[in-house]
């Protein structure tokens, strides 16, 4: 081989050597990796309140994920997208329905499902508005309102035959409960309930109180002077109401002032030791006759004096008058004619009364003038009962 072959030989060899030198120093091509993913856990429970919950996403360093939630009650909060290893969280609404539900989340491919439960059912209460209702004899519709959560039923029931419910009285959650009573033809009153659950609707009718007779006996009375207690009886039917009020200030009723059926009246009266008086007991009640008085006629006592008006002299001294009384009428008198009870009241502090007070019958009075030391005369009254006795002092 000449030297000019030899050396071209030597460049290809350099050539090649280098080729392949550089060859060596270039990184290899990674393949595109594998990537396999599993999450922990893969189901959740969540009461009706909701709340939060954890995915744990496994795989290699390299491999890329993401997460979804596939219902809009679902939130994530944290860890939408990753690589590698990694926790997905999330928050549940609240369930406000009794249903419970089903949602998911997908996590690098893999469900992740969560069941919800709803939420506990109301408990049924029931309420009824208006709670009672008035009606008069003749009757007729009405109704009141039933309240209740939805889907809580409820049946209607009355207690009377005359209280009857129109249609079928049932119903779910709040409605209408509508009635009717019937015209009552008796004097008494009445009540009955309608039941809804463990509630009441009651209703009160009044009686015919248009069919009630009445009747008072005594309606007259004539007592004497003394105080006493005077007695009336009504008759009527057992339901059949009335009132008895006095009309004067010296009359009370002191038992029987209302009632429902026959009765016994007492009526008090005080003393009267003065003119004769009259006054009425109202007996009322609800019938065409509305009423009847009890006339109460007391007597009384008249009064005179001797002398109706007395000197005394400036020194002073003692003096007396008659009083003379009869009783009106003279049947309360007595046989003596000395029933009527009166005093003597001096109405000037120098006039004293030395006769003792009360007295009864005819009596004299007797009294005292003290001594007038004023250059003036002076004038004092004393009174019996109506009557006025003047006495007029000389000066000093």
């Amino acid at each position: 081989m000449n030297a000019r072959s030899l050396g071209y030989t030597l460049s290809i060899a350099l050539v090649l050597s280098l080729a392949v030198g550089c060859d060596h120093r270039k990184s290899p091509i990674e393949p595109t990796p594998v990537c396999t993913y599993t999450i922990s856990p893969a189901t959740s429970s969540m009461e009706s309140e909701g709340g939060t919950g954890t995915v744990n996403v496994n795989t290699t360093a390299a491999c890329a994920w993401t997460a979804s939630a596939g219902s809009g009650w679902i939130t994530i909060t944290a860890g939408a997208a990753g690589t590698g290893p990694g926790t997905v969280t999330y928050s549940v609404d609240a369930n406000a329905t009794t249903n419970a539900r089903n949602g998911a989340l997908t996590v690098a491919g893999q469900n992740h499902t969560i069941t919800q439960q709803g939420r506990a059912p109301a408990p049924c209460t029931y309420e009824v508005a208006p709670t009672a209702a008035e009606f008069t004899k003749d009757g007729g519709p009405g109704s009141f309102t039933v309240t209740a959560p939805v889907g809580c039923a409820w049946t209607a029931t009355s207690s009377a035959a005359w209280l009857a419910i129109a249609g079928s009285g049932q119903g779910a959650g709040t409605g209408t409960v509508s009635y009717s009573v019937s015209r009552q033809n008796d004097t008494a009153g009445r009540t009955a309930t309608i039941a809804v659950a463990d509630r009441r609707f009651t209703v009160n009718q009044s009686g015919d109180l248009g069919a009630c007779q009445y009747s008072v006996t005594p309606v007259a009375f004539s007592p004497c002077m003394p105080k006493g207690t005077l007695t009336a009886t009504i008759t009527t039917g057992a339901s059949c109401p009335w009132t008895a009020v006095p009309a004067a200030s010296w009359l009370e009723v002191t038992s029987g002032t209302s009632g429902g059926g026959s009765a016994t009246i007492s009526i008090a009266y005080t003393d009267n030791y003065d003119a004769p008086r009259q006054g009425v007991v109202m007996v009322r009640w609800p019938a065409v006759t509305a009423g009847q008085n009890l006339q109460v006629a007391q007597a009384g006592c008249r009064y005179a004096v001797s002398r109706s008006a007395i000197d005394v002299g400036a020194a002073g001294g003692t003096a007396t008058f008659d009083v003379i009384q009869q009783s009106d009428p003279l049947t309360c008198g007595g046989a003596t004619q000395d029933r009527c009870v009166w005093t003597a009241q001096s109405q000037a502090p120098w006039i004293t009364i030395t006769s003792s007070m009360p007295r009864s019958g005819d009596n004299p009075v007797a009294f005292a003038v003290a001594p007038n030391d004023s250059p003036a005369s002076r004038t004092g009254t004393i009174v019996v009962r109506d009557k006025v006795v003047t006495v007029t002092q000389a000066g000093k």
